[in-house]
């Protein structure tokens, strides 16, 4: 009796539940899965295929763009801070330029003039490559160009 039982379950799992006769117990596997094979598999969409991965690289790209800007940004800031920073000490070199071109340039005159010890310092400029411009305007002159020129700025 237990041969009989087995097989009473074994036509069970292979019935559907419209089959009485077990009818589908007895159609072979291959008919099976033919049938499943006519089956058309929903066709994947191409718009929707496209686009997202189009949309999150156009993204992704719109932030890493966003981003260079605003570090760009942020560098032009800190820049013009620095040179804000620099800039009186960038005035008080010029001033100092000068007042030193001022002072070789008398200094050349004197030596032209005949005085041994400016004679001596210019010689001693020239060996270690230092030129002197004798055109350089001395006294109340270059006092009153330095202050037009830093109005003119």
């Amino acid at each position: 009796m237990s041969s009989l039982h087995s097989n009473t379950v074994v036509a069970m799992r292979d019935t559907k539940p419209g089959d009485v006769d077990g009818a589908a117990a007895e159609r072979p596997a291959a008919a099976r899965a033919s049938a499943a094979a006519r089956t058309p598999a929903p066709a994947p969409t191409a718009v929707h295929g496209l686009a997202l991965p189009l949309l999150i690289g156009l993204l992704a790209l719109l932030v890493s763009l966003g981003y260079q800007v605003w570090l760009l940004d942020q560098d032009r800031q800190q820049l013009q801070q620095a040179q804000a920073q620099l800039q009186p000490t960038v005035e008080n070199a010029q001033r100092l330029r000068r007042s030193l071109d001022l002072l070789a340039a008398d200094t050349q005159r004197l030596a032209d003039a005949g005085n041994g010890s400016a004679r001596v310092l210019v010689e001693e400029l020239k060996k270690r490559g230092i030129t002197i411009n004798p055109a350089a305007t001395s006294g109340a002159a270059a006092a009153a160009a330095t202050a037009a020129s830093g109005a003119g700025n």
